[in-house]
């Protein structure tokens, strides 16, 4: 069966997430302004995927990514050529030549899904169709998918954190000024011929096919006796498809009663949302399916992903997956259910156990039977965050329908409060992070005005407003400034205007004689008088002042502010550590400058 639908309708994330919480299999295709890209998913899985038009291709990935060398890569396509329509995939041939190892391909293939989701991310505008019955593999090899070797996957969900974290990162440069590399142009043919194939056609899709290690024999599909028509993709009868299975032995009002409730759970706030509602991840471990499909369902509202597993060494994986990514996620524990295995009693709470000393930072919660009282208060004492009552079908199936709902909904306002204090206690990540690629920046700035701008992004970064001032002998005369005259986000602006006297004793005059940061409230009259006359007033008087010092002397100040929102906790040592980078910078810049004059001379 094909769906189809609109992407102003449903965002290219919502898409991926469902298809990724229903398991569905199937040809995901999205056709935008720019081109066409596609997916192949197996069970929730993505097993392929091309880039825009084949603008990205396989063979250059590798290359680039010095898993394999232009010379393997030119051997390969001639192999292929010779072979004709008894080709093998280009990566097979590779690894058959023994130029390519099956962990570099798997690594090749999630580049390029990585690359291709972050392309699509930024559509608004597009079409996209699910195919169910399809699995479309390269036309021109007739490689048959009874011979691959083992299956290669890609974690839908985790791959997608990844592509949203790189998407948001490029917006940010790209309001605040800053160069955005481009995939396209890095990653172009380092071979001609690798566009082409026989007879002069276009491999259209990378599957798992074109890795030659994937045994996909459970993806082949009879063919249909007639053409299904397309349909219109719609989130709501997937939800009910699930739930009729789950909850087959349910009345169909009773299921239509969760499906209801499922539907209102997963409207988006915001299909926009900001790079920080997208950082934050769930990892359960469960072997109930209605379980495992709700709570995915209601926490995609929130802009939460959920990895649900069955197994201790894949949520291992998972939880180290996300660390890799700077994600501290949520781990979530089902009920005990068996007397033996993973979700048995004992293996809980040894498991529980050893992963509190793993990762003593992570929140657990712990699901319960409602009467357990043992296991909760041990839960308790093992150091688990909080412990949820769960509703059981066996006990309770009279009222299991709202008692479920009831659950959770309570489940999806307490981990929405929970991660929304764990951004509020590290604050401090996306700082680290936003100086640290601000500080390497500034090694390959060569004029001084591009250095005071660098560090002015970076106070920009964690205050609402921001301004750079040039000092001279009794005044401070604005430079540049973010944030005060339009939206931070709109960059740069001149603030030649502004003026500040250093005739009186200041916080300013202070700064600049002992070259040293300022962070703190103050009830300065020149500061008041002068830049809050001139600016207005911020919330707090909490300010930030950097010197920019040249052969000891500061020559000038960068300065911050929160404007209307309240102070919050930074890490002063960081920015400092780029102030003082930024002078020596400046004064290398300089030194070159004027040994480049008298060398003219």
């Amino acid at each position: 069966m094909a769906f189809t639908g609109d992407l102003e309708n449903l965002h290219i994330v919502d898409i991926i997430q469902l298809l990724n919480t229903t398991r569905k299999s199937g040809t995901f295709s999205v056709t935008g302004s720019r081109g066409e890209s596609r997916f192949i998913f197996s069970n929730g899985y993505i097993v392929g995927a091309s880039h825009l038009n084949n603008r990205i291709r396989i063979g250059t990935v590798l290359v680039k990514m010095n898993a394999i060398t232009p010379e393997d890569l030119a051997q390969a396509l001639e192999v292929q050529k010779k072979a004709g329509q008894n080709r093998k995939p280009l990566i097979s041939t590779l690894i058959e030549l023994g130029r390519l190892g099956p962990d570099e391909a798997s690594r090749g293939l999630r580049k390029l899904i990585e690359m291709t989701l972050v392309d699509l991310i930024g559509y608004s505008k597009g079409n996209f169709t699910l195919d169910t019955e399809v699995i479309t593999v390269s036309p021109e090899c007739n490689y048959p998918l009874s011979k691959m070797e083992q299956e290669i996957s890609v974690d839908a969900q985790m791959i997608l954190m990844d592509a949203l974290r790189i998407y948001d990162e490029r917006e940010r440069d790209r309001q605040a000024g800053k160069p955005v590399p481009s995939d396209e142009e890095y990653f172009a043919d380092v071979i001609t011929e690798e566009s082409s194939v026989e007879n002069g056609q276009k491999s259209q899709v990378l599957t798992a096919d074109d890795l030659g290690l994937s045994d996909l024999d459970h993806l082949e599909r009879k063919i249909p006796q007639f053409v299904p028509a397309t349909q219109i993709f719609d989130p709501l009868q997937i939800h009910r498809q699930k739930i009729i299975e789950t909850l087959s032995d349910f009345s169909t009002e009773e299921q239509e009663t969760f499906v209801s409730f499922l539907e209102k759970s997963t409207i988006r706030i915001d299909t926009s949302q900001s790079h920080e509602s997208r950082a934050s991840a769930l990892v359960l471990l469960s072997e109930n399916e209605l379980l495992k499909y709700s709570v995915m369902t209601i926490c995609k509202g929130e802009g939460v992903l959920v990895f649900a597993t069955e197994g201790e060494e894949e949520l291992v994986r998972i939880v180290d997956q996300c660390l890799t990514i700077k994600i501290l996620p949520v781990l979530v524990y089902d009920c005990p259910v068996t007397s033996e295995g993973l979700l048995s009693r004992n293996k809980i709470v040894n498991l529980r156990q050893q992963l509190r000393k793993r990762y003593p930072n992570f929140s657990i919660i712990q699901l319960a039977p409602l009467t357990d009282y043992s296991f909760t208060l041990q839960s308790l004492s093992d150091g688990v965050r909080t412990v949820f009552p769960k509703p059981s079908k066996e006990t309770g199936k009279a009222t299991f329908i709202s008692d479920m709902m009831t659950f959770l909904e309570t489940f999806k306002f307490y981990i929405k409060d929970l991660f929304r204090e764990q951004k509020d206690l590290f604050p401090e990540d996306n700082q680290v992070r936003q100086l640290k690629d601000s500080l390497i920046a500034l090694g390959d700035l060569h004029e001084p005005l591009a250095i005071t701008l660098a560090l002015l992004n970076s106070v920009a970064e964690v205050c609402e407003r921001s301004i750079t001032f040039i000092v001279r002998s009794e005044e401070l005369i604005g430079e540049k400034t973010i944030g005060v005259y339009a939206d931070k986000n709109r960059g740069p602006a001149s603030a030649t205007k502004l003026k500040v006297p250093l005739t009186k004793p200041s916080v300013f005059r202070n700064v600049i004689e002992k070259g040293q940061f300022f962070y703190g409230e103050t009830g300065d009259e020149v500061l008041e008088k002068y830049l809050f006359g001139a600016i207005g007033a911020p919330l707090r008087p909490s300010i930030i002042l950097l010197p920019i010092k040249r052969n000891g002397k500061t020559i000038a100040l960068t300065y911050g502010d929160f404007g209307r929102n309240e102070p919050h906790h930074l890490q002063s040592d960081l920015l400092e550590i780029m102030a003082l980078e930024a002078g020596l910078v400046l004064e290398n810049v300089l030194y070159r400058k004027q040994h480049s004059k008298s060398s003219q001379k």
